[in-house]
């Protein structure tokens, strides 16, 4: 008995650590702002628009998907996610058009993903008799990713340096071992089904069963709450770095204070779970302090300060801020996948990614709009004023899972 316990534990160990290497690009995302700019000749306010294109690819695909990931697996979904996510890798060494291709092919992978991993997740534990640990293994998940995130960030500033095309190649390289690993993956749930002959699915796929989640408000708030405070942090990740290219700090000062934001991303993403056991939702105000209060430092050490004092500035309010995405993604996940009496938590689940990228869309295109006649540290501190919407979604849906005990869909 102990045996197969430690055996399923190595299971689900197996699949996060796949989950992290695939969770997204390594190498790239430490220097993308500055490939972009320096090589491909893009400015800040196109660079911010490609952020604009995914956003908006996601919002059209992520339904569709749903119902793919239903037709064809989870497990098959996600190694085809991942496959994109190698081609669309590759397509950045070419010219600008096909890096926004290559934006779009990755967030078809990305939806792909999103709409198997988590369930590939949930199921298993759930035939492992370890479906309480759920937050456990998404915190290792997020911590695994970071670490690796943090060297691979390291490296790519050096990488940039010698040639720079190196951190995608170093990327693509990662995927491709994540590739021949999701060989390996296996979705015990649907294993069980499928050999005893039973529906792939508890409950039949409703029509339009996406759409008619919207008749509860729970469901809006859910989607309002995903809007705001995606599109609050990682619309304000996504510049970060061009605020420190604006006061021409260089591609290797630049990676190394990202570098530590990872590292320390990573004891935060683990040490958030505890907190989150003993605090619960009301959490979810630290994580918005925390947030606002990193983004005030990046935009007032880009406007006040120079040399090293607005390095130092700057570098605490990235290490806040990135600090905080993680924490905000167990938030939403959480709550989606303990809602009681509820059988469609997938395309739950799918719906706040939606709110996901709306939010990151309109955000990123009102700082491409902002970025024309702006500095970035002016466009971190104009983007504060979605503190206050945030709070009172926050509360909305505080106050829902307080009334009901996640209840919520009956």
């Amino acid at each position: 008995m102990e045996a197969t316990v430690k055996k399923n534990k190595r299971k689900a160990l197996y699949f996060t650590i796949y989950r992290a290497l695939t969770y997204d690009w390594f190498f790239i995302y430490a220097i993308d702002s500055i490939y972009y700019n320096e090589i491909k000749l893009m400015s800040f306010s196109m660079i911010s628009l490609l952020v604009t294109v995914a956003s908006l690819t996601y919002i059209i695909v992520c339904v569709p998907m749903v119902r793919v990931v239903r037709k064809i697996g989870t497990v098959r979904s996600s190694r085809i996610g991942t496959a994109l996510f190698l081609i669309s890798a590759i397509m950045l060494l070419f010219e600008p058009w096909t890096i926004f291709i290559s934006q779009i092919v990755f967030m078809v992978g990305l939806a792909l993903k999103n709409s198997s991993e988590t369930k590939i997740l949930k199921d298993n534990l759930k035939m492992y008799g370890l479906s309480k640990d759920f937050a456990k293994y998404s915190s290792i998940t997020q911590f695994t990713w970071a670490i690796v995130n943090t060297i691979s960030t390291v490296c790519a500033g050096f990488l940039y340096n010698v040639w720079p095309y190196a951190p995608i190649v170093a990327c693509s390289i990662i995927v491709a071992i994540s590739l021949v690993m999701s060989l390996f993956i296996k979705n015990e749930k649907e294993l069980y089904k499928k050999q005893n002959h039973l529906p792939p699915h508890d409950v039949k796929l409703e029509k339009f069963e996406f759409f008619k989640l919207f008749k509860y408000h729970t469901t809006w708030l859910l989607l309002f709450f995903s809007a705001i405070f995606y599109g609050f942090i990682a619309g304000t990740m996504d510049i970060t770095k061009m605020a420190f290219q604006e006061l021409q700090f260089t591609a290797t000062t630049i990676t190394a204070v990202c570098a530590i934001a990872y590292f320390l991303r990573a004891f935060a993403a683990y040490g958030f779970s505890f907190v989150y056991k003993k605090l619960r939702f009301k959490a979810i105000y630290l994580v918005l302090a925390v947030s606002a209060g990193g983004i005030l430092m990046i935009g007032l050490g880009g406007l006040l300060a120079s040399g090293t004092t607005a390095l130092i500035i700057m570098a605490v309010g990235t290490v806040m801020l990135y600090s905080t995405r993680d924490p905000y993604n167990l938030f939403r996940e959480d709550f989606v996948m303990n809602s009681n009496g509820l059988t469609k938590r997938q395309t739950l689940l799918q719906i706040t990614y939606v709110g996901n990228y709306a939010g990151r869309l309109i955000v990123s295109f009102v700082i491409s709009y902002i970025l024309l006649s702006q500095t970035v540290a002016v466009t971190h501190l104009i983007i504060l004023a979605l503190v206050p919407f945030a709070i009172l979604v926050a509360l909305l849906l505080h106050r829902k899972q307080k009334v009901n005990k996640y209840d919520v869909f009956y």
